[in-house]
């Protein structure tokens, strides 16, 4: 709250202050995507969950590892490397996955953490912060024998993270970016026809179905799942990777965006972010 001195007491000289009013910060940017897919979650998992296959998502990552912060325990850290002449941008992100198989639902949240210890300022790299990223993962029932999934992201990022570009853009990258994170992982998942995995055969399956995707697959399905995990700790690094492609495209954004040429900026973005 802003304060300016209209006079001073009379009995004591002490002044008195009156409010100008709240000063507003800008709010964060929001965005989300929903979509549902004709494909099992069983045939997304095996590269949903892997961090050695994080390079088939996006080919601008150019590195990444999993580090320990005693402040913030397990931390993924990723590199993306950035068109000339823009510096390379860098996360440092804390998630968790929780696995609801009462409800067939995979989710996964991230965020940005500062630790200087753990990961101090790499030089030439630019630091990109998240205020909130989840992807929710829910099998649902097959119609007329075809499997489906519902594929859902949610990102928040700072306002500074789009200063100074028209609102119709933010918008139409918003939307884009999560729509091409998605449409990479069903990609990756077509191109590289993995085995399924195996703790998500039996969701949204009768006891036959489970069976028979088992017989196929070669795997017996798991059973051993808890509401809370079973996801080794390096299959974080996967789950928070795309959602950095939102935060760059903004960057990205900040900086190409010409007056007067927004339809221009968003496919210099589309061809740099992807």
């Amino acid at each position: 709250t802003r304060w300016r001195v209209i006079r001073q007491s009379a009995t004591t000289g002490a002044p008195m202050l009156s409010a100008l009013g709240v000063l507003a910060s800008p709010p964060s940017i929001h965005a989300s995507y929903s979509t549902v897919v004709n494909v099992h979650v069983s045939d997304l998992m095996p590269v949903f969950l892997s961090d050695e296959l994080n390079f088939e998502w996006d080919s601008r990552l150019s590195s990444q590892e999993m580090v320990y912060s005693h402040t913030h325990g397990t931390l993924s850290y990723q590199q993306r490397a950035m068109p000339f002449p823009l510096a390379p941008r860098d996360t440092l992100l804390k998630c968790g996955v929780r696995v609801l198989r009462r409800q067939s639902r995979l989710t996964s949240e991230c965020r940005s953490v500062r630790d200087d210890v753990a990961v101090p300022p790499r030089p030439g790299a630019v630091r990109l912060h998240l205020e909130h990223t989840a992807w929710r993962i829910e099998a649902l029932p097959a119609v007329k024998g075809v499997p489906r999934t519902a594929l859902s992201l949610d990102i928040t990022v700072p306002p500074d993270a789009a200063h100074g570009v028209p609102a119709a853009v933010v918008r139409h990258v918003q939307k884009k970016s999560l729509r091409d994170s998605v449409d990479s992982l069903l990609a990756a998942s077509k191109r590289l026809h993995l085995p399924p995995h195996r703790d998500f055969l039996s969701w949204q399956r009768t006891r036959e179905e489970a069976r028979a995707a088992e017989r196929r697959s070669g795997q017996q399905g798991g059973g051993e799942w808890t509401e809370w995990g079973g996801l080794p700790s390096g299959s974080l690094a996967a789950t928070s990777l795309l959602v950095v492609a939102h935060c760059t495209a903004f960057a990205v954004l900040a900086i190409v965006h010409p007056r007067g040429s927004w339809r221009r900026s968003v496919r210099l973005v589309a061809s740099f972010v992807m």
